[in-house]
């Protein structure tokens, strides 16, 4: 049985964990989400008392790293724990094993990885005045795709380029994320029987952030736990005034909603203090609320005096001269320069952020998106092989290391390499073995000066 001491969960984080039926927990910012979540899957592998797998589905590739090592470090046993993402759930569970009843998988197909993916979208948009591959985002819904760009002029442009990016996709028999969940769609629909055999399979499947989920996703995850009939449960957690993807698709679904859509009894849950923000930034967020929440401010930094602004002045052809006047200003006022952090929504918004600032910035360092050789694909082999090459040996990284290992390896066999005679330890000690003149490192959506 797992068990933690009073002082690691307060008393609606440990309700949550403890409660018997499905959940809907609204986490306010800074509330311990990430913790309330690990130590739920921990405490649900601990009660397990059949042979069934707890499913967790997470945003990010790195949130599923980091909720798996905080698992394992709570000593709890991870045989029956699958995380991951909705892209990767779904290739895992769905597409690989019943793809062939849909015509356009049938004969194979392979993933198209995002560095592909651009630079197929750069070539097909070039015939094209002023549409580039990031005006092409797209998601599925209903029985159509929707586009991302919010510029409707740009759109019969960008309905051209979609049409020819999905024939070549299709000559070349490969599928992309979005396709990713559209034929599971597709096989959930059709077959029956598969989200059958899938509740049988899993006794939890966790959500996290589900207020940036699409309705997709919503109906994938609602079809499982519908065929289950409440003997599949789930958790389901997220804060509705965080959503950062409704341009993709992506919003904060309703407790009456999911529930119509699941058909199982969900209790909605809250968890209101926050530990990491002073009582003004808490004030300050009260105005940009779309859903009224209770927040309390609770950690050690609540009386901190923050200096809170906003501006609705600058031009955002300005964005980066007024940057350099708040980052120059910061550091004329004694503050070390990695103290200061520059955040955005998405990884790509500051990519060529960073390369501008250490152009105009030429006497500072800079540590952000844009300045590695490896972008953080996860999806990509070798962004996997590198995190390897270019991470430290130590203790502390082995189980980490063995884990990114596996997965190269499991590459290597799907590309038809002989791997009976590679283990884990094996491609470890070669990898130790070389000499790397440098450590980089690739971050999430924040630029730092160092």
């Amino acid at each position: 049985m797992f068990v933690w001491d009073a002082t690691e969960l307060n008393p609606e984080q440990a309700a949550a964990v403890e409660e018997p039926s499905s959940v809907f927990l609204v986490a306010c910012p800074g509330s311990g989400k990430t913790r309330t979540l690990t130590y739920k899957i921990a405490y649900e592998l601990s009660q397990r008392t059949d042979k069934r797998i707890v499913v967790a589905i997470t945003y990010t590739h790195r949130a599923a790293d980091e909720i798996q090592e905080r698992i394992e470090a709570l000593g709890v046993d991870i045989s029956a724990l699958w995380i991951g993402t909705i892209h990767s759930f779904c290739l895992e569970w769905i597409i690989k094993p019943y793809g062939i009843y849909v015509p356009e998988l049938a004969r194979g197909y392979t993933v198209l990885d995002r560095h592909d993916r651009e630079k197929m979208l750069d070539r097909l948009c070039s015939v094209y005045r002023s549409v580039t591959f990031y005006d092409c985002e797209y998601y599925f819904e209903g029985d159509g795709y929707r586009l991302g760009c919010a510029d409707t002029r740009k759109h019969d442009s960008i309905h051209q380029v979609l049409a020819a990016y999905f024939r070549e996709l299709a000559d070349t028999r490969r599928i992309d994320f979005e396709l990713i969940l559209w034929y599971s769609q597709v096989l959930i629909r059709n077959q029956p029987h598969i989200a059958a055999l899938l509740s049988q399979v899993f006794s939890y499947v966790l959500v996290d952030e589900y207020q940036d989920t699409k309705q997709i996703q919503y109906n994938l995850v609602g079809a499982i736990l519908r065929a289950g009939a409440g003997r599949t449960k789930t958790f389901i957690v997220g804060d509705p005034n965080q959503a950062i993807y409704g341009s993709l698709g992506g919003y904060a679904i309703s407790v009456s909603n999911f529930r119509a859509l699941t058909g199982i009894p969900i209790r909605e849950m809250v968890l209101r203090l926050n530990y990491r923000s002073s009582a003004r930034i808490i004030g300050h967020f009260s105005n940009f609320n779309v859903h009224t929440t209770d927040i309390e401010g609770a950690g050690e930094m609540v009386g901190f005096p923050s200096h809170v602004t906003y501006n609705r002045l600058v031009a955002h052809d300005d964005l980066h001269d007024e940057l350099i006047r708040l980052i120059q200003k910061s550091l004329a006022e004694g503050h070390a320069p990695e103290e200061i952090c520059v955040l955005a929504p998405w990884w790509i918004l500051l990519a060529s952020t960073t390369r501008k600032l250490v152009a105009l910035l030429p006497d500072q360092q800079f540590d952000g998106p844009g300045l590695v050789p490896f972008s953080n694909d996860p999806d990509n082999f070798w962004f996997k092989l590198s995190k390897i090459l270019l991470t430290d040996s130590s203790p502390q990284m082995l189980v980490r290391r063995m884990r990114w290992a596996r997965d190269v390896i499991a590459d290597l066999r799907d590309f038809g390499v002989d791997t009976a005679k590679i283990s884990q330890r094996s491609l470890l000690r070669e990898s130790n073995s070389l000499a790397i003149g440098a450590l980089l490192e690739t971050g999430p959506a924040a630029l730092n000066l160092v």
